[in-house]
């Protein structure tokens, strides 16, 4: 047995290099470290719905909205309780044109949608890129 081993020292430092690496994985799996953030978009019935990682952003009815507009820069102002992640910026944010507003935008894009609903609250957010913001933007005027 100990002249097997011998003769094959490497062939089990790389089963136990191996063994590691897929503990190591596992465990990353396990604490979702490279877990991708979700931000998902819902019309049902009357209401539409933008969830992150399955918590709702943000929610109105068709009948909430006083205004949508298409916007390619906005004063962020600072965040008062994020749910921000490394792709999005998810949180409730106060600046000096709307005081508390709700965000969701993905980072990468340079388009937003600023909605106001009947109440007064401020929604700014986008969705996927540029194109699909302002066609989403366009479905939501004529909603």
């Amino acid at each position: 047995m100990a002249d097997f081993m011998e003769k094959h020292q490497g062939l089990m430092n790389m089963l136990k290099l191996l063994v590691g690496v897929i503990v190591i994985v596992a465990i990353v799996n396990a604490l979702g470290i490279f877990k991708s953030a979700t931000v998902a978009v819902e019309i049902e019935d009357e209401v539409f719905t933008i969830t992150y990682e399955d918590e709702t952003v943000i929610q109105f009815s068709k009948d909430d909205i006083q205004s949508a507009e298409l916007v390619t820069a906005f004063t962020m102002g600072e965040a008062v309780e994020t749910l921000s992640g490394e792709k999005y910026t998810v949180g409730t944010w106060e600046n000096e044109d709307w005081g508390q507003y709700t965000l969701c935008i993905k980072q990468s894009v340079e388009r937003y949608i600023v909605l106001t609903t009947t109440d007064g609250a401020v929604c700014v957010f986008n969705y996927e890129s540029a194109d699909t913001t302002e066609s989403m933007c366009s479905a939501l005027l004529a909603w």
